[in-house]
């Protein structure tokens, strides 16, 4: 119970991060929400509960749709005119989250962690739940349960290094201010890191993780802009080591019950 009401003080806290400072004009839609959008994300998240388990694929639905409303509502507050809630968040089979590009990489960068850092607040209640009905209401506690560590496990993948996910962008942001050529190295690292962790483990996870990071070396980079200030870099790189740890915790139960 001290868990859960720790995580609701939070979120009273963080509630400013709903709330614009300015004026937003612009407007959030939806996208995918049809047929063909409704089959491939039909078919992800069976493919996500068979890997996992049915409770842990309506986590996963909520977390995607959780990210997309966080990802466009950090466009509306950069001033965009358009942003979108994208059901199947892939380049193929939606349009850009945005038509509009960032002229300045601290935008770039609060876009891209405004949605991992919004989701803390849903994980840690949802833990908190966990704890506090494990007791008198199991199964409740386990759906939960179930979404917590969806929640953590999505935006922990969302924040790799890896393009076109929000992590790439904010490491490419962090070392064109230090060493331009920074973020590729991290992407090799992260590369070799999950491609021995699935020859060792036989994952397939990882093994598509792996992949996922290659593929981003082969993107061309993004458009230039405004670079971080030196100071701005390491408030951003503060932020996404924090954003990463917080989530990689319900990450890393998750890859327990896996292996």
């Amino acid at each position: 119970m001290v868990f859960l009401i720790f995580a609701l003080v939070l979120t009273l806290m963080a509630a400013p991060l709903l709330r614009s400072t300015q004026a937003v004009n612009g407007r959030i839609t939806t996208s995918g929400f049809d047929g063909p959008g409704v089959i491939v994300g039909f078919i992800v998240t069976v493919g996500v509960a068979a890997i996992t388990s049915p409770l842990m694929g309506f986590g996963f639905i909520f977390a995607v749709l959780l990210h997309e409303f966080g990802a466009a509502k950090a466009c509306q507050f950069a001033g965009h005119d358009l942003a979108r809630v994208r059901l199947v968040p892939l380049s193929f089979m939606a349009p850009p989250r945005s038509d509009e590009f960032f002229d300045d990489a601290l935008e770039e960068s609060f876009a891209a962690l405004y949605a991992p850092a919004l989701a803390i607040l849903p994980m840690v209640i949802a833990f908190g739940l966990f704890q506090a009905s494990a007791t008198s209401f199991p199964l409740f506690s386990d759906v939960m349960r179930a979404f917590g560590i969806m929640i953590g496990t999505f935006n922990f993948v969302m924040l790799l290094p890896f393009l076109p996910f929000a992590g790439g962008r904010v490491v490419q942001a962090i070392s064109d201010n230090f060493w331009p050529n920074f973020s590729t190295f991290v992407t090799l690292f992260m590369i070799a890191a999950f491609t021995a962790a699935a020859l060792r483990d036989h994952s397939i996870s990882m093994g598509i993780l792996a992949t996922a990071g290659a593929q981003s070396l082969l993107r061309r980079k993004r458009a230039q802009n405004k670079r971080l200030t030196s100071n701005a870099a390491l408030v951003v790189l503060s932020a996404y080591a924090f954003c990463m740890c917080v989530h990689f915790t319900a990450g890393w139960w998750l890859s327990k019950e896996l292996f």
